[in-house]
């Protein structure tokens, strides 16, 4: 059986869960700023400790921050990795560069190389380490292969935020960059099912989102072994469902994170293949969902999403 866990993790801000927590030292973290140090280390370590109650095989994360100041600068994916003592990870930036600044989408998503990010080569000549933003996958298993397909962004609008007559209310809104990022893994266990997760955080705008979604599939089916594409989609079921892209396997409001009254956070998986009377056809490998649900943790204004697959005998 594989358990993989979905969570957008909204840069580790600190979200209702904390509020509502019953033990003492998560209470103590409501209200306060990741921005400060030691509160983010505190926050991924009470994160880590909730998501270790699931027993994840692998957890695929959304608003990923990558050494940014509102966060105290933490490598969250690399930090996250060793408190659930998982060695195989990987960041994937879909924009490259500070929060508030010059930024824009990297050349290399795993953002090694300075010229990778627009202020990269002045970061480096001060020892400084390169900043971004996007998704993340974290497994037990090895990985075999990653794969990185980016999906583009929407178009520019405008919105207006004051008066109609008060040119100071309008601002033009640039859609920022999306990606998926996949890695293929061998359960290890007796199947020995080779499994190919993806992990991608969808546009707002619906129409920009449904687009994405058709592509990261796409590009997700012609990887090896079975698939899975997990993440905020930014879409409700019905949505999804009705692209006809894949099955929908798991279910369970996910946000907002207080008191979730919808499900934006999916997993998909491939088609059932049928048989020339439109049946269901043996199909070797293909994954089932044999067990689901959502968990409310301390961080975020999502729920996370989980659910566990056994491949088809």
């Amino acid at each position: 059986m594989l358990r993989v866990l979905s969570l957008n993790l909204q840069h580790g801000a600190i979200g209702a869960g904390a509020a509502q927590a019953t033990a003492l030292p998560h209470q103590a973290l409501a209200g306060q700023d990741v921005a400060h140090p030691p509160t983010a280390q505190a926050a991924l370590e009470a994160l880590a400790e909730q998501v270790s109650e699931l027993a994840p095989d692998v957890v695929v994360l959304q608003e990923v921050d990558h050494h940014q100041r509102r966060s105290a600068g933490l490598d969250q994916t690399t930090v996250l990795a060793g408190l659930l003592g998982m060695s195989h990870h990987r960041f994937a930036a879909a924009w490259a560069g500070p929060v508030a600044g010059l930024r824009r989408r990297p050349r290399g998503s795993a953002l090694r190389d300075p010229g990778d990010e627009p202020l990269g080569p002045l970061r480096a000549a001060v020892d400084l380490p390169l900043q971004g933003f996007g998704n993340a996958i974290i497994s037990r298993h090895p990985v075999e292969a990653w794969r990185v397909q980016r999906l583009g962004r929407g178009a520019p609008s405008w919105t207006r935020r004051g008066p109609a007559w008060d040119p100071r209310s309008y601002r033009l809104w640039t859609a920022s960059a999306r990606v998926m990022l996949a890695a293929t893994i061998r359960t290890g266990d007796g199947a020995d099912q080779q499994v190919t997760v993806g992990v991608t955080h969808l546009a707002t705008n619906t129409d920009t989102a449904r687009r994405q979604l058709a592509e990261a599939w796409r590009a997700l089916a012609g990887l090896p072994g079975a698939h899975l594409l997990a993440g905020d989609l930014n879409l409700r079921e019905h949505q999804v469902a009705a692209l006809g892209l894949a099955r929908l396997v798991g279910t369970g409001h996910t946000y907002p994170a207080g008191s979730p009254d919808h499900r934006i956070d999916h997993f998909l998986t491939d088609p059932w293949p049928t048989g020339p009377d439109g049946l269901p056809a043996a199909a070797p490998g293909v994954l089932r969902a044999v067990g689901w649900g959502t968990r409310s943790f301390l961080l975020s204004d999502h729920a996370g999403t989980w659910v566990d697959l056994e491949p088809l005998a």
